[in-house]
Formats: structure tokens, sequence, C-alpha cells
């Protein structure tokens, strides 16, 4: 017969050779004939076949058929004898296992359960223990110092006693991991009912049985032979990984295993089914599977992260591969090594993610072949992060416990810093390189995203930054130059006022028609998709400007080479995802000059750039994942991404608004893309949405389709859904601004059209004090009243044509009258007048609710509502002389609901405020109209209240007999605010000096704060209705004039309180907010509007 064993390592390891011997049929057998012939023979042998491969795993039910076998045998007369192929697992080329081994002879296996006999003295019980643990420990230093010897030897000059000696951390380390202390192993003991104790029987039975094979030696040894394998012998590193985890689970599967047998009586429960019902440990079984690198740990590269002690490869930092090829998405012609490379369709913009050297060579040479007739190329580089090229693959700087994240400490860097970190990254690595002879320590990510450390050989020259490794290639060919920029923005967020400005100033330098542009970031997906837009949209700008009339031919313009060079999205890409919109995004491009053609650019310019990421689908990808999420940890998480993306294309929209409203040749002259946003503070107002975290920010303004087949939808929802308009657009209806309860009826006159409109005098003058006077503290002797009755303010809702009308009949400013009337309009929402009937632009599910937009102008206003004309005209236009508009009405006390209402108009019928005032104008009523901005229930801006201050100046300067009108919605909140603060600037203008000072009292330096300390009982409303709050007392006596400021604010509030009292309001809410539970959706409601009346 022919067989063929393998021979020993003189014939070549592993060698196989071919070997006759001479058999009859009685030797050929198999083993089970084996053993019934020796059990016939005599010999008292059981036998049993348990089928086990090499590679199964521990927990699949074998177990349990050792014990069925077990369980019934006497272990005092039987002897058991387990075999396999070669009875250990063990890798060629090692000693023998089988040779006699001189650590000591082992007699035997006491158990902590056995019988032996219990020691009397607990003392000497207690030494016992000590002293073997103390031989336990010395043991397993021998021991790491042998393993740790004989790796080392192969890989590094330095003996391991040189090294555990200098590193006792590391030796501390090691020794944990050498007695099986491991994370995993340790959450395991926490598991279970005696942890330890089946631990320490587990530890001596594998010591016991360690002729062969030690199981937590193997674990150790294999852990140490993938640390100190270099990063070039991957296959090898995993296998030794791959082997560490299989000796890991069967230690922790052992462990396991002893506890059950410990709880067991009469093993009526299989393992199988205990491990089951016990999830906290089976859990732990998966996690073994998933990270077994993480749960290993490793020591030494643990231990040089820690002790690392460069300027900026310093302590808990790593270098980690920039190389995420998970990441990568199929792309038409991609480059190895330079993930996601790829040409914006119908442009000379390329994009990619952070490449290796070779990508860097070959992107270049293609793209001087795609465009053989530049002379230059741009690349620019989008990393905020410190990189540095090892070995001609990059690694960036990572946090040891945040390694799949970017660190935040550079956020805001500029590029000359950020090279100058890079510069001193790189003499780090060096250093490093140099201590460890030639090897450096870098870590890379696995296919299952775990961290894993490798060891590489490198050269020190083979270390580089990108300045040098773009230096180096600065001569792409004859005639042509690689030129290079680091424009630094941070990943995941909008670019900065200062990267737009760069990215602005870097393709006004290059002839964008001739220089092809290069961007990379980290993956080649966001950040570069986005600064792509961010080109595209900055090419067709400058095109734009480009055109120019050939003087020798007449005709219409024609574009230059510049502006051909430029395709539409439509002509290159395909429309391939719905272009939705946000109601924030809405709100912005009411704003905006031609808000909806600003957002047409933008969304081509992002389907152009799509081929990788999406913008807007990556908005609504993250909003389903939102919605579909039941952790609501992951709710946050996809919330918080989704939002973040809707803020670059929000970003997006302001810098095409900024780029649509300047000229290329007056850069130098014209305002900045910063102070075009900071000159409209309306910006910030809509931007403070998205940092609420809101999910309902990211649902998309649906628009309602007929579709053959289908129920067609209530005819108001259709129109709404599908307005298109610049400001009334989708979701937006017009709601009228009359309804219910408007008028208060303790007002001594009312006019019809005019709701809660009031006249009272506009001046107040210095009186003597009274003694018992509300307010007075003994130290003031004098006070406020009405002044003479020749000039007036008044106050109103929003009126209607036929009540403005009246009110300024009312008033004598009719057209035979003889007071003129400067009427100031406070209202900051759009407003239309439709049919003589003032109308707001509300959104269909917030009707109750101004859109707000504080910090907007008084031309943006007047230009969102000549906007806002054009929409309804159009509306009419379609409608055939109608219009939807929407109504409140009370169904019973207290219960509103909005009604829509077809309205039927002519054009005529179609007003903005300033043509309502105009038409009086020419009527002859005598009126000077003029609108101030302000948000309803919010303390003016500045800016407000100064243009308030320059109109009533200019009222009363003017030497005519004069009323001043203020109005709001409903003619409370902001239009009483308005008639305190005319009060207040015609008080202070006719100011009696003289008469001030006879009355001034002389002792101005009492402290204003220690009239108050004592608040209680009664007396504490009283205060606060005189206004006499901690903040407001803080105030009267930091100010020159304080008290006095304040007397004459109050008596300026009484004088206007017809409607509404300040003080009085802000006590109100003040008790609302303590009848309501803290923290609640109310409360907060409440706390934010009291505050703001405060």
């Amino acid at each position: 017969m022919i067989s063929s064993p393998a021979t020993e390592a003189g014939e070549g390891e592993g060698a196989i050779l071919p070997t006759w011997t001479a058999v009859d049929s009685g030797n050929v057998r198999t083993q089970r004939e084996l053993m019934e012939n020796m059990r016939k023979d005599g010999w008292n042998v059981e036998y049993h076949r348990i089928p086990i491969s090499p590679d199964r795993p521990i927990e699949d039910n074998y177990l349990d058929a050792y014990v069925r076998v077990i369980k019934e045998t006497d272990p005092l007369s039987t002897a058991l004898v387990f075999n396999c192929g070669m009875g250990a697992v063990i890798d060629r080329g090692l000693e023998d296992p089988y040779a006699a081994k001189s650590v000591g002879s082992k007699s035997g296996l006491s158990t902590p359960s056995g019988r032996a006999q219990t020691p009397t003295n607990v003392k000497i019980l207690q030494a016992l223990e000590q002293a073997s643990a103390q031989q336990d420990m010395n043991r397993s230093l021998l021991r790491i110092t042998y393993i740790l010897q004989q790796e080392l030897d192969k890989k590094n000059s330095q003996s391991a006693i040189e090294l555990l000696l200098t590193r006792p951390s590391l030796l501390e380390s090691l020794r944990k991991a050498h007695m099986g202390n491991y994370g995993i192993i340790l959450s395991l003991l926490g598991c279970l009912e005696h942890g330890i104790k089946a631990k320490k029987l587990v530890d001596k039975v594998i010591d016991a049985c360690d002729h062969v094979v030690n199981l937590k030696e193997d674990i150790f040894t294999n852990r140490v032979r993938y640390s100190l394998t270099t990063a070039v012998d991957d296959r090898e590193r995993e296998k030794y990984l791959n082997k560490a985890v299989k000796s890991l689970e069967k230690y922790f599967f052992a462990i396991a295993f002893a506890n059950y047998i410990e709880l067991q009586d009469d093993f009526k429960q299989s393992f199988t089914d205990w491990l089951k019902s016990r999830t906290e440990i089976w859990t732990q079984q998966g996690d073994l599977t998933i990270a077994g690198g993480q749960i290993l740990g490793d020591e030494y590269s643990d231990h040089v992260v820690k002790n690392r002690s460069g300027i900026i490869l310093r302590e808990g930092t790593l270098l980690k591969s920039d190389q995420w090829l998970s990441r990568s998405t199929h792309v038409a012609h991609g480059v190895r090594g330079a993930i996601n490379f790829r040409n914006i369709p119908g442009t000379n913009i390329y994009a990619l993610g952070q490449p290796t050297l070779e990508a860097i060579d070959e992107v270049v040479n293609r793209v001087h072949h795609a465009h053989p007739e530049a002379s230059k190329i741009m690349w620019i580089c989008l990393r905020e992060e410190p990189i540095v090229y090892v070995n001609g693959a990059p690694y960036c700087l990572r946090r040891e416990r945040f390694s799949l994240r970017n660190m935040k400490d550079y956020g805001g860097i500029s590029a000359t810093r950020l090279e100058m970190l890079e510069e001193r990254l790189k003499e780090d690595v060096v250093n490093e390189v140099n201590a460890f002879g030639g090897r450096l320590l870098l870590h890379t990510e696995t296919p299952d995203g775990s961290v894993v450390p490798i060891w590489e050989e490198v050269d020190p020259e083979n270390v580089m930054v990108l300045k040098e490794v773009m230096a180096e290639r600065r001569h792409v060919d004859d005639g042509v130059e690689l030129s290079y920029a680091r424009i630094p923005i941070t990943a995941e967020r909008p670019p900065d006022f200062t990267d737009l400005s760069e990215l602005i100033e870097v393709m006004i330098r290059c002839n964008t028609s001739e220089v092809p542009i290069i961007i990379n970031c980290q993956l080649g997906r966001g950040r570069s998709t986005l600064t792509a837009v961010i080109l595209l949209l900055i090419k067709r700008w400058l095109a734009k400007a480009t055109r120019v009339r050939d003087p020798s031919t007449p005709g219409p313009l024609q574009r230059s080479i510049t502006a051909s060079s430029i395709k539409s999205a439509d002509a290159v890409v395909p429309r391939h995802t719905q272009r939705h919109s946000y109601q924030i995004i809405n709100n912005l491009l009411r704003v905006i000059r031609k808000g909806p053609m600003v957002k047409q650019a933008v969304d081509d310019a992002i389907d152009q750039c799509s081929e990788v990421f999406n913008l807007r689908e990556a908005i609504e990808e993250a909003r389903s994942r939102a919605e579909q999420a039941t952790d609501e940890r992951q709710r946050r998480l996809h919330a918080h991404r989704g939002l973040q993306n809707l803020r670059r294309y929000f970003e997006l929209i302001i810098f095409q608004a900024y780029l649509q409203s300047t000229e290329p040749d007056t850069m130098q002259t014209h305002e900045s893309f910063e102070s075009f946003v900071k000159d409209r503070p309306v910006i910030k107002t809509f931007e403070k949405e998205l940092l609420q975290e809101d999910l309902n920010t990211l649902k998309p303004l649906e628009r309602v389709d007929v579709v053959e087949g289908m129920a067609l939808p209530d005819e108001v929802r259709k129109v709404v859904a599908n307005r298109s308009g610049s400001i009334l657009s989708a979701s937006t209806i017009l709601k009228s601004d009359f309804f219910s309860n408007l008028q208060k009826m303790s007002l001594p006159e009312r006019i019809e059209g005019a709701p809660n409109f009031r006249r009272v005098p506009l001046t107040l003058r210095l009186v003597p004090a009274p003694a018992s006077s509300p307010g007075s503290d003994g130290h003031d002797n004098f006070d406020f009243v009405a002044a003479r009755e020749d000039r007036w303010v008044c106050g109103c809702g929003m009126p209607t044509v036929d009540g403005l009308r009246r009110a300024l009949q009312r008033v004598n400013a009719h057209p035979e009258g003889t007071n003129m009337v400067y009427w100031t309009s406070l209202r900051e929402e759009p407003v239309i007048y439709i049919a003589g009937r003032p109308h707001v632009l509300r959104l269909l599910d917030k009707p109750l609710e101004n859109v707000e937009a504080t910090g907007v102008t008084t031309a943006v206003v007047e230009a969102m509502e000549e906007s806002l004309k054009r929409d309804v005209l159009r509306e009419v236009r379609e409608g055939q002389g109608r219009i939807l508009l929407h109504d409140e009405v009370e169904e019973r006390p207290g219960v509103f609901s909005i009604i829509p209402i077809w309205e039927d108009v002519e054009e005529k019928d179609i007003m903005t405020p300033r043509d309502v005032y105009e038409l009086m104008v020419k009527e002859g009523y005598k009126v000077d109209y003029d609108r101030v901005a302000v948000t309803d229930e919010q303390a003016p801006l500045p800016g407000a209240l100064s243009q308030l201050l320059m109109r009533v100046r200019t009222g009363l300067q003017s030497g005519q007999t004069v009323d001043f009108v203020f109005n709001c919605q409903m003619g409370r909140g902001r239009t009483t605010t308005g008639m305190v603060t005319a009060c207040l600037i015609a008080t202070t203008m006719t100011w009696e000096h003289e008469r001030e000072d006879a009355l001034r009292d002389e002792d101005q330096n009492t402290n204003v704060l220690e009239q108050y300390d004592s608040m209680d009982g009664p007396s504490e409303e009283e205060a606060y209705l005189q206004g006499e709050y901690k903040v407001i007392l803080q105030l009267v006596g930091v100010l020159s004039h304080g008290k006095l400021a304040k007397r004459l604010t109050d008596r300026a509030i009484d004088q206007m309180q017809d409607v509404q009292n300040l003080r009085k309001a802000i006590y109100d809410y003040k008790l609302k907010v303590e009848a309501c539970e803290k923290g609640s959706a109310k409360h907060r409601k409440l706390m934010d509007i009291g505050v703001n009346y405060l």
C-alpha cells in the first residue's frame, strides 16, 4: 500500500513523500473496529466518537456531547483519554511539544471544590493562597520574558529584558494579558455567579494540561506575533489575529462551562440551552467574533501610543490610514489609490478622495491628456486635518479613542498654520522611526470597521508632507505647471466666509476656462462635492460677466469662449431626483432677490456634481432614517446629519444670492460675502431654526399631482400645495388680518376698519411729585403728567382701505383738514391688500403664527410685498379672476378655525400697503407713510429704534401740526411700543431743564437696590407691577440718570396703556410661567415671551 506521511524538516518543511508499506486485509481497520477488538481481547475500554472540525465553534453543542459521556463516570476509577489528529493544534517548525518540561513536575490537579482536607487555621490557608498567587505571578513573568524574547529575536535587536525594565507599564499590561485578564473575560466574570472561582479552576486545568499547548499562552503568543508583524505581511497578521481570537473564544467558553458544571446537579438542562438562556453571556460571545482585535487589545501598541512625546504626534494620538476603500463609490473611470475620482460633467473640474503618491501622478497625467492645451493645472486640497505621507500612502492624525472621527482641535485653522503643523508632524514621525529602528506604528481599518495597529518598515526619506509632494510635481511636462493651494474646510459643515473668499480669489486668478481644477477631500464625497458646486456657481458667475459685444459684428450680445465653455446642467446631467424644497428654504427665498431663480441655479449645480454625492438626496435619506429609527440616539444622529446637510443647502443659496448681486469687476469695491450676510440679520433668524435639531425642519414641502386613475385631490389642498411663486410658494396661504375678538371693547372710541384705534397726548411734562405717589421713593421731588393737547400719538391695528380713510378723517388729515399724519407701520410680515382688506402670508401648518424674519429691513419687506403682489396677480389670472383666501371664524366661544374662501377680484384690487398710502395721497389725504419692520412680541432691534427716532424727530421739526400714528397687526404690542417710543422722544426733545433743576432733590447718591431688598407679602406684587425687577434696578443703578429714565418710561407706559401696559404684561407672564410645569414646551414658550417683554 502506498501512503504519504509528512517528513521531518530534513527533507523540507512539511514535504509529503510517497511510502510503500506491506499490509494484509486483517491490518486495515476503522478506529471503532480497532477499539472493539481491544475490548474483545480483554481491555476495559469504552469508545465514543464526537466528530469536531478544527474550526468548529466551541458553543456548537460538542461540550454537551462531552457531558453526556462523562457525567456517568467515576473520576476516581476511570481514566479519560481524548484524541484528535495530532493531540494539539501547533505550528510546524517549533520545538518538540512532547519533550519533557523542566518547570517542575505535576502530580495531579487540586481543585477548589475537590476533596482536599480543609485547613483548620484560616491564616495558614491565606498564606498558602498568597504563596500560590505569587508563584503564578512569578511563573507568568518568566513566561512573558521567554515568549517576548523568542519573538523579538526575529524582529528587533532589543532584548525582552531591556524592553520590560525600561517600560514597567508595558510589563504590567502584558502580565494582565498572560494571566487571562482580557476585557471580555472580566466582563464575563461579572455575569457569572462564581466567576472568579470558575476562572481559577479553568486556569489550573489549562496549566495542568499544557504539555503540548497552553491555551492562555496561545492567545498571548499570537497576539505578540500579530503586534510585531509589519503591514507588508498582512495575511500573516490576519492569521495570527484569527488564531488569537479562536483561542480566546475557547477560553471564554471554558470559563462559562466551568460555571455551568458548578451549578448543575442532574444536567437536565444542556450547556447550549443554559448559555442561550443567559442572554448577557450570549451577547458577549457575539462581540468576540465581531471585534476580536479590539477585545484582545495590543499592549505593546497601546504602550507606544500612550508614550508618544512629539509636538503633534503626542500621547494618545494615532496615524490612521486615510484610504477608506469601503466608502468608495463606483465611478466610470476610477484611479487606483484615489477613491471617488471623477470629472464633473461638462466642466474641467475634477474631484477625488485623498490619493496615494502613485494616484496623484496618474490623476495629473489623465487631466493633462484630457486638456492638452492647458498650461497650468490647479490642485486644491480641502483637508483641515494634518496629513503625512508614509511609504507613498496618506495617514491622518486621530485621537486614540475617537479613531474614526476627525480631530476638532484644528477647526477653522488657516492653510499656513496647518502646513506648519504638518511639518512638525513629519519631524515627530521621523523621530519615532529612528527610535524604533526603522519601524513605525500605524493604524488601519478592517472591513468590519475596527481600527487595528500595524508596524511598517519605513525609511525617513519616505516620510513627506503634502506641500513637498506637490512641490516635487510642480513641472508636469514641458510648459505645464501644477499649481497647488490648501483651503482647509471643516468636515460636515458649510465653508466659512474665509473659505469662500479664497475660492473666489483662486477662480479669479485662474483663467477658469483654460485651467483644469482638481479638488480633494478625505473621501471625495462631502467637502469635494460641495466645493465642486461652489466652483461651478463661481464659474457661471464669471462666465456671465465675460459677455461681450463684438464691435465688428452688430447684433445681440455674444458670449466669450469662457462663457460658452460651461454647459448647463440640463444639457449634461438629466434631472434624476425630485427637487424638494423645505419651509426654511422657502422662508429664505422670500427675502432674497429672485429667490426661485437662485434656488434653481443651485439645484442645477448640485445635480451636475451628483455622481458620488447629491446634497438634496442626502437630506432626504437622513430624514427617512431618522423617522424609521427606533433608538432615540440613532434618531438624533440621523436628524443632526440631515440638518447639517440642509444647512449646507441653505448656505449655498445665500452664496448664489450674493453672486447674483455682485459684479466680478467690482469685487475690490463691492461688499464681501461676509458683509453681505451680516447686513441681513434676517438670515441669522432663519439659521437659528437649523440649530434647534427639530426633525420637522427636514420635512419637504410636497406638491399634489393629478395622476390618471387617481382620485382628484381636494381643490383647496391642490391650489395651496402647488403654489410656486417667489413669496406665495408651496404650503403658504393668504389669511385675513381681521379676526374675532380683535377689537378691545373698553376703548372710548371705535373706528370701523381701524381696530383698537386710540388717540392720546404725545408728550409728558414735569410736575412736583406728591409724597404718596406710586413709585415715589422719597428722594425724587418730581413726576410726569400729560402735556398740552396739541400734539397727539395714535395707535391701531392693520386698517382696511376704508378704515384708513376714516382714521385719517378722525385726526383731521382729510383733504380739507389741517393736520399732517406721520403714519408708521411696524409690520415685519409681508401684507397684501385684496379687495380693500389686508391679508398676511402664513404657513399652512401654522396659520395663526406670523412668519418671523427678525432683522429683516424695510426695503426687503417691501420688496417681498411687491413680489407677493406679482404672485397674487398671476394666480388671479390663472384662476380667471378668482383667488383663494383664508379667514378665521369662531365656531364656538374660544374655538377658532381657518376656512378657505374663494374671492372674485379685479387686478386693480391687489395692492401693497405702500400702494394703499400712495392712493390716499392721490386722494388728497395728508399722510406721510413709512415702514419700520419689528418682530411681533420681541424687543425692537437698535436699528428699528434708530429709524423711529429719526422719523419722530423729523415730524416734530417739520413745523407742521402733526399726529403720529403707529400700527401693527392688532394694534396691541408693537403699536404700544411705538407710541411709548414716540412719547419718550418727544418728551426729551422738549425737556425743561430749568424746571428739572428746581425740582431735583440734592441727594442723588442713594443706592437704588437698598430700597427693594425686603419685598414680601402684599408689597411684592406692587413692586413687580412698578417694574422693580432685579435686572431693571441694576440697570437703573449703572445709568447716569437711571431713576429719572425709569420714572419717565413708566409714565409713558401708563400714558399709552389703553390696550396694553408693558409692566403688567411682564407680571402676567411671570405668574403664567410660575404656574406651568418647569421644562415643558409651554413653560419655555411663556418664558421666552415674558423675557422678551422684560
